[in-house]
């Protein structure tokens, strides 16, 4: 399931920017989290957790997660990798660990250790070698902001999430997410350009965003809660987290054409070894499986690029 999980997350960076610069951006935003309620809501239902996606207790809650979550952070990565390339985005959504900490430490009341720090500093100094080597690439701006912004969103979406889990259950919560982003997108799409509906009768259209929204959203989420609940976090997240950004270089370089410069791969690297610096020397095996609460933990720890 690990393994999965780094694969499946590891083709958003070049199926988003191939649907980003060949569909409609709404079409495309809001045909993904269409897709992904279509997949999700069939294990809620045999879970019999339905009611609790439109009970009164959470589903503003939920509305509000869905928004800053998936909503937000979708848009903000169409637009984005719509004018910067794969490579690019790869490298920017490695700063998720950076506002991991910043939120911890605003609205959790954690202090962070020199460790942390340290970490953190080699993440920025790895991101930020490579965008001011090769600016043209993250130009322009507005875009690459874009694209650096979306881990925000899916960090402070977290912030949100933990309060509710428990009672609701991690495939709950997303299942909450995925149908409340996926009204309100399809709103957006209708009121901003209900033709490009048009762009439906295409099978390449359909093929990507089925390909998108089943992959990058649904599969990789379910794949990475079967994994966290089963193995040791730090064990898991060591696999996947170096795995996550070379694996996306691959599938830009071989399905997209684009080409990442030597100064990109070592930018990615340091930024890698600065998530590692956060996850390794905690214990390496998991004896039973996890609870709700360690779950959430576990994914506000580090989430996977796909809500």
């Amino acid at each position: 399931m690990a393994a999965l999980c780094t694969v499946a997350a590891a083709t958003q960076p070049a199926l988003m920017r191939f649907g980003a610069t060949r569909l409609d951006p709404m079409l495309f935003a809001a045909g993904c989290a269409v897709v992904a309620t279509i997949c999700v809501l069939p294990v809620v239902y045999a879970r019999g957790e339905m009611g609790m996606l439109v009970g009164r207790r959470y589903r503003m809650r939920l509305l509000a997660i869905s928004i800053i979550g998936t909503v937000v952070t979708t848009l903000t990565l169409v637009f984005g990798l719509r004018r910067i390339d794969a490579v690019a985005g790869t490298l920017l959504l490695q700063s998720e660990p950076i506002y991991s900490l910043l939120l911890a430490t605003l609205f959790a009341g954690e202090r962070p250790t020199l460790r942390q720090l340290a970490a953190t500093a080699i993440i920025v100094g790895g991101i930020a070698s490579a965008v001011g080597a090769s600016g043209g690439a993250y130009s322009p701006a507005w875009a690459a902001m874009l694209v650096g912004m979306t881990p925000f969103f899916w960090q402070a979406s977290h912030v949100l999430s933990l309060p509710a889990m428990p009672p609701m259950s991690p495939i709950c919560m997303t299942a909450g997410r995925y149908g409340y982003a996926s009204i309100v997108l399809t709103v957006a799409l209708l009121a901003a350009n209900p033709h490009a509906l048009a762009q439906l009768r295409e099978p390449l259209v359909i093929g990507v965003i089925a390909a998108t929204g089943i992959v990058c959203y649904f599969l990789a989420s379910l794949a990475w809660y079967a994994a966290i609940s089963r193995l040791s976090l730090a064990w898991t997240t060591t696999l996947v987290i170096p795995g996550i950004p070379l694996l996306s270089i691959l599938c830009a370089i071989f399905f997209l054409g684009e080409h990442a410069t030597r100064r990109d791969i070592i930018g990615i690297l340091v930024a890698i070894s600065g998530v590692l610096l956060l996850v390794l020397g905690a214990e390496g095996a998991r004896h039973r499986a996890a609870t709700p609460a360690q779950i959430a933990e576990a994914v506000e720890a580090i989430h996977q690029p796909m809500n």
